[in-house]
């Protein structure tokens, strides 16, 4: 494979990761990385393993799957390069990771889902009520619904509300609300 192939394949991995299909994008890496004749210390094959590490710690939440990657690069790409820099990083929050072994997990149960061959845990939203089964109490009658009151105690002055070209906040408040370091409390 040409040195362009490489980069528009590697570029597809990195789109898919980027857009959150993490077992697309591992499988569409390791089949580069397999048909790609690299030599181990070669650019391309320490950032596409790099990758790999990423989408095995960031993305499936795999954490020695990505220490294994990350402990190749580092092995492989020169002492105090980018390569074994980013490498021993990704490394040590691995290890981070790792519960040691006094810490309870909060879900015992749960604590290597990566062996198990699962991909972390999402919330699904609920399904719409029409797909929900009948439920019924103890004696076969439908469960009570029961009745909640909204009140509206006040409404908020047209003053209150937005007005085009007038701004709520000064910039450096907009900056800090942007980072996230802003508490707004609404009232």
């Amino acid at each position: 494979m040409t040195t362009s192939g490489f980069d528009q394949a590697y570029k597809g991995v990195e789109l898919a990761y980027s857009q959150g299909r993490f077992a697309e994008a591992l499988q569409e890496g390791q089949d580069l990385l397999e048909t790609t004749p690299l030599e181990d210390s070669d650019p391309h094959s320490l950032r596409l393993k790099l990758l790999l590490g990423h989408i095995h710690f960031y993305g499936l939440r795999q954490p020695a799957d990505a220490g294994e990657l990350y402990r190749q690069v580092e092995g492989t790409a020169a002492k105090g390069s980018t390569y074994n820099d980013l490498a021993s990083e990704g490394l040590a929050l691995c290890e981070q990771s790792r519960p040691t072994p006094g810490e309870a997990a909060a879900m015992p149960w749960a604590t290597d889902l990566a062996s198990m061959g699962s991909a972390p845990l999402s919330l699904a939203p609920a399904p719409p009520d029409s797909d929900l089964e009948d439920v019924s109490s103890v004696d076969g009658t439908p469960p009570a619904v029961e009745a909640v009151r909204v009140e509206v105690l006040a409404e908020p002055s047209s003053s209150d509300r937005d007005v085009p070209d007038q701004r709520r906040f000064s910039p450096e408040e907009e900056a800090e609300l942007a980072k996230g370091l802003l508490r707004v409390v609404l009232s």
